[in-house]
């Protein structure tokens, strides 16, 4: 009894002092905060007289969060926060009673997202504008309001600073940015007119870039680098604008200092926080050399661009004597270092729709991709107006955090699915091979010459007749009653039904039963936990169970296509070892194998427990097998939620690759089809239809089964037809396959081949969607890729080897500024230091430098007054030697090194063999209709005709060899001059080449001079000799005695004529996008 009172007492102190720490909590944003923020309703508030408090409006959002922790680990300060997410905290819910005990509030609150405020305009104006004005009205002359606005405000000044008293360019206001500005202006006016109002602080952030409890990840570096990780490259608009950045440190303490000094603080007052502002252009080529990817500048109007903004600070840095410490490089660094958290952004990821894991029964399910409503992928009718009203689902795929299942949100139900299916397993020559494979695979590991097998979902009969054929009994189930007939006429027995679900009285007894195979079925079911008790109930002592799901490796190569309705489960080696615990199962042997994709194939033995039907603590020590497939997973990342955002930007970059060269091949009069009407294939057409401004279409899908031949694929008025249809193509018209069935494309390419050929259609290209998206031709005995997805994730945390040379490049400065934007953004993601030679530029090329190019490219005064090739060649050279310990090239500003991985190509080359200099053939680009050039996109995208015949490319550019070369000597030569090195020395890159611009340029500046239209100095004229690249000849001086006979070829040629500058135009379609 004494025990039991000393425990009551116990109990009731504990839970006095819980209620006791309980009233000093705050609220703060419950899905992001994770353990950092205290959490507890603020309503009526009992806040102490003698305690700085502070409060903080929008406390959950991407600056509150970080605000809120920051303020809170001030011990002298209570700092709490409302945020209208959570319920009854909204600022207009706030009782004015507790909204005045605070000294300081600080709002943050408001809609910024841009395209909400665009679509509804007059919500913005009530969270941005009425919102904060209400709660003012209800404040105390003695508190302080600091309220956040928006360097945007000064949009229109570009890179000129603007003062807090400067005019607006409202014109040039969005929607979001005039809500701002009628936020200052309302609380100006209410400050002016009522002595009972606040005193207020407004504060115009710059662009704020950091990491926060509540993540951003859509504007400034963050959506610059986030992108740059999850595809090797990343898109930019408006290159020359410039815009005002603020780092999340600064803002943190000017917000803290301001709230210090907050008796110096005016009736009203506007100040300006800014730790840097930077083009466009600068802040990306900065990415690039920190990443290595690619940028890529949109080609949009002049008219259109607007100068940005930058924001005078001056008048904050002496109020409060602040300094802002925050710059460029450290911001990019420090985002790169936390790129898996920057780049889950602010999403919550958890999908509250979906039905719990299948395997251990988890709420907590996160979103991977979504592939929104499709109909079902077997759902194929006769008549194209039923297919075109096919039901819809949703189909998400999720995964369980806990035991790393991954799954559908939403199961159709099975007997709707299964009770009569059209997919037959016998059609494709590949599955016969492999079912006669694994048939012997399972007689040989069970060494018996006649025994006993029972397969669930036994199809046609197709994997059992391989089991008959060699002696043994013969046993299916199937849900599907029409493919059941055609097993049973096979001379099988089978019984209909589901199972895990149906009783099955009539099978083969345990001790009997040598195997049960199970093919593609366990990650159909809604239920395989119970599917496979129901297989540990008819498994006898030696009972062997072979499990095969397909698509193992599908996070591997963002394969996507197997996520449809009939596939629930998408299991790994995580998850099928939480599921053998589950069911009194362990894993015999774990194997992938080639069929499908590659597919896993588990064989489960039955835990041998006396009188116990099932224990789920037994543990049996892991076979090596399944050690490492286990380790393999884990190496890959595949327990960690940054695993699953790159496979869902590798899935999505697929698509929009697809896309893209279906648009081009349609453009250029192609016909579509495609083949293999499977489930899979359904999946990827639905997926590509839903793309948004489709201007291409399929005309009909191939197919070898029967029962989908002369249907409609669902939810389209797609026909299926069988190969027999080619025989009816236009021989005139180029025809591209896109091969849905891929993981059968040797047999397919054979059957195209066979058709195509014989047939006499020449031009047939295939899209293969995976393992890797390439566009391929194909002859009568061999097959060339065209083009393929140059998408990589980039390497993290480190996207370079640790040990390599530094990569230099040195040029020199002329009056050249056309292709100078270009040229630098092209070549940042390659070089880690540039020296460029001045050799008093007196145009904007200076400017252009400074304003745009990274902070490890320096620009350099000649030491000489004259411009010769000598002195350049010997002041290039003397810093070459300044640099001996790194990889040195020299390109004029008029070429471009084209190349997908510079830097990682060179750490390789130095660690795997001796070569010391790399050499890369330069093709001097020629003029085609007319030689306009766009300065926001590169000069590769624009000019693409090129002189195939190197003496010619010397003989119209005197001062161009055909080649460019890399090098690692102590001391190297020019690349202009000729020099004898051993032949061992050095070797042709494998990957890339020079694309030599300088004739095009000359002809750029000498149509200003000579007074001609563009259209004058064509392709045609310039091989006749009727132009030349010297601006100071005259047209007069022509003759055609200069006349040169030369072959161009155009690097947009799907089929060059040079079979060794393949590789160029294949590299050219990667880097461009093409």
């Amino acid at each position: 009894m004494n025990k039991r009172i000393v425990f009551f007492y116990i109990l009731v102190v504990s839970l006095l002092l819980l209620v006791g720490i309980g009233i000093r909590r705050t609220p703060s944003d419950t899905r992001n905060d994770g353990p950092m923020l205290k959490k507890v309703s603020v309503r009526h508030l009992n806040i102490s007289s003698t305690s700085f408090s502070i409060v903080i409006i929008g406390s959950s959002g991407y600056i509150g969060s970080r605000l809120l922790h920051y303020l809170q680990r001030k011990q002298e300060w209570n700092a709490v926060g409302y945020d209208r997410i959570i319920p009854e905290q909204a600022s207009h819910e706030i009782i004015t009673e507790d909204l005045q005990k605070f000294r300081v509030v600080v709002y943050l609150g408001g809609l910024s997202d841009r395209t909400l405020c665009r679509d509804r305009p007059n919500d913005a104006n009530q969270e941005n504008v009425n919102d904060i004005f209400n709660l003012a009205k209800r404040m105390l002359p003695s508190q302080l309001l600091i309220f956040a606005s928006t360097s945007e405000i000064a949009e229109g000044y570009g890179s000129i600073a603007m003062n807090e008293t400067s005019p607006v360019q409202a014109h040039l206001f969005d929607t979001y940015v005039g809500s701002m500005r009628r936020r200052e202006n309302i609380l100006q006016k209410l400050s002016l007119g009522y002595t009972s109002a606040p005193r207020m602080i407004g504060l115009r952030f710059g662009i704020v870039t950091d990491l926060s409890h509540n993540q951003r990840m859509d504007f400034g570096h963050m959506a610059y680098v986030c992108e740059a990780f999850l595809g090797g490259k990343f898109n930019i608009v408006h290159p020359d604008a410039t815009r005002s950045f603020l780092g999340m440190t600064d803002l943190l303490r000017a917000v803290t200092i301001v709230i210090e000094r907050q008796k110096i603080a005016k009736r009203f007052d506007l100040f300006h926080l800014q730790s840097f502002s930077a083009s466009t252009s600068k802040m990306a080529n900065a990415i690039a050399l920190a990443t290595g990817a690619h940028v890529l500048a949109s080609n949009h109007s002049l008219k259109n661009i607007n100068n940005g903004f930058s924001l005078n600070t001056s008048k904050f840095r002496t109020t409060y004597n602040f300094v802002f410490n925050d710059n460029q490089d450290q911001i990019i660094s420090e985002r790169i270092y936390d790129v898996p958290r920057l780049c889950l952004g602010q999403q919550s990821r958890i999908d509250k729709d979906s039905v719990p894991c299948v395997v251990c029964g988890s709420h907590e399910m996160h979103l991977v991709l979504d592939l929104h409503k499709q109909p079902l992928a077997n759902d194929f009718r006769k008549q194209s107006d039923k297919a075109l009203k096919c039901e819809r689902f949703p189909l998400r795929l999720v995964r369980c955090p806990k035991c790393h299942h991954a799954q559908l949100s939403y199961i159709v139900d099975r007997a709707y699915l299964f009770s009569h299916y059209l997919y037959q397993s016998g059609t494709s020559k590949s599955i016969k091979t492999y079912f006669e494979w694994l048939a012997e695979k399972i007689i040989d590991e069970s060494r018996k010459t006649n025994g006993t097998v029972l397969e669930i979902a036994s199809n046609d009969g197709s994997q059992l007749s391989e089991f008959s054929k060699r002696g043994w009994r013969t046993v299916g189930v199937d849900p599907a009653k029409n493919l059941a007939k055609l097993a049973r006429a096979k001379g099988h027995t089978v019984f209909v039904g589901f199972w895990g679900t149906d009783t099955f009285p009539s099978l083969p007894s345990p001790e009997s039963l040598d195997v049960i195979v199970a093919q593609n079925v366990l990650a159909h079911v809604s239920s395989p936990v119970q599917f496979l008790r129901a297989c540990a109930t008819v498994m006898g002592s030696t009972t062997r169970l072979y499990i095969q799901t397909s698509q193992c490796e599908m996070y591997e190569t963002g394969q996507f296509d197997t996520v449809y309705h009939e596939h629930v489960s998408f299991f790994t080696a995580h998850s099928f070892q939480k599921i053998a615990t589950l069911t009194g199962l362990y894993v015999i042997n774990f194997e992938i194998t080639p069929i499908h994709g590659r597919s896993c194939l588990v064989t489960f033995g039955r835990i041998k427990i006396p009188n116990t039907a099932f224990i789920t603590t037994f543990h049996k020590s892991l076979v090596p097998s399944f050690s490492l497939a286990l380790q393999k997973e884990r190496n890959l990342g595949l327990t960690d939620a940054w695993f699953y955002v790159k496979y869902q930007a590798q899935a999505l970059s697929m698509r929009k690759w697809i896309v893209h060269q279906l648009t081009h091949l349609f453009a250029q009069r192609h016909i579509i089809i495609g083949y293999g009407a499977a489930a899979k294939g359904m999946v990827l057409l639905h997926s590509l239809l839903e793309m948004p401004n489709r201007t291409w279409e399929f005309s009909y899908i191939i197919d070898d089964a029967p029962l989908k031949q002369h249907t409609y694929c669902p939810g389209t008025s797609i026909p299926v037809r069988p190969t027999s249809e080619l025989d009816r193509h236009n021989l005139n018209q180029p025809l591209t396959v896109v091969v849905f069935a891929w993981n059968f494309w040797e047999e397919i390419s054979s059957k195209i081949r066979l058709k195509t050929f014989k047939k006499g259609i020449k031009n047939v290209y295939i899209l293969l969607p995976f393992p890797r998206q390439q566009l391929i031709k194909i002859n009568s005995n061999f097959e060339s890729i065209i083009t393929q997805n140059a998408f990589r994730i980039l390497p993290w945390p480190f996207q370079f080897p640790f040990l390599r040379r530094p990569v230099l490049l040195l040029s020199y400065l002329v009056n050249k500024t056309v292709l100078l934007s270009s040229w630098i953004r092209h070549h940042a993601p390659m070089f880690d230091i540039a020296i460029l030679i001045d050799y008093g530029a007196t145009d904007r090329s200076l400017q252009i430098l400074r304003s745009e190019a990274p902070s490890t490219w320096k620009i350099i005064s000649s030491r000489n007054k004259e411009t010769t090739s000598r002195i350049i060649d010997e002041e290039v050279k003397s810093y070459q030697k300044m640099y001996p310990r790194t990889w040195k090239i020299v390109l004029s500003t008029d070429e471009l090194l084209v190349h997908p991985n510079l830097r990682q190509m060179l750490a390789d080359t130095e660690s795997s063999n001796d070569s010391i200099e790399l050499r890369f053939r330069s093709l001097l680009i020629v003029p085609g209709e007319s030689i306009s050039i766009d300065p926001f996109t590169s000069l590769l995208n624009q000019q693409t005709r090129y002189i195939l015949n190197s003496t010619a490319h010397q003989n119209l550019s005197s001062t161009a060899l055909g080649y460019r070369y890399i090098h690692r000597y102590q001391y190297g030569e020019d690349g202009d001059e000729h020099h004898s090195t051993r032949m061992d020395s050095w070797r042709w890159a494998n990957t890339g080449f020079i694309a030599d611009y300088r004739y095009i340029l000359s002809l750029w500046h000498m149509k200003d001079k000579l007074s001609v239209s563009a259209h004058t100095l064509t392709e045609k004229r310039i091989l006749n000799g009727q132009v030349s690249p010297n601006p100071d000849i005259t047209p007069s001086q022509l003759t055609k005695k200069n006349s040169l006979r030369v072959y161009i070829d155009d690097l947009q040629n799907l089929d060059p004529s040079n079979d060794d500058l393949k590789m160029a135009h294949r590299l050219w379609r990667e880097m461009t996008d093409h």
